[in-house]
């Protein structure tokens, strides 16, 4: 679960996430990424959990055995 989901989409737009977007809808990806996390480490997505690049990568180490290596790449993106 991602909180405050509906500011996390403001976010992406306002900083141009999916502008250029013809096929696929970035902002619905890139919030499937987060329940993605959010489901395999059984967190709720916040600023407690996810508010520094530090965050991420404490949060990706967890996600090692969880998911394919491939994965945790998407979700860095």
């Amino acid at each position: 679960m991602i909180e405050s989901l509906k500011k996390y989409e403001k976010f992406l737009k306002d900083n141009g996430v999916g502008k250029n977007d013809e096929v696929a809808d970035s902002i619905k990806s890139y919030v499937s990424y987060l329940n993605g996390v959010s489901k395999h480490l059984k967190i709720t997505i916040g600023t407690e959990t996810l508010g520094s690049e530090n965050d991420i990568r404490n949060l990706s180490r967890k996600l090692e055995g969880k998911v394919r290596p491939k994965t945790i790449q998407n979700y860095h993106l």
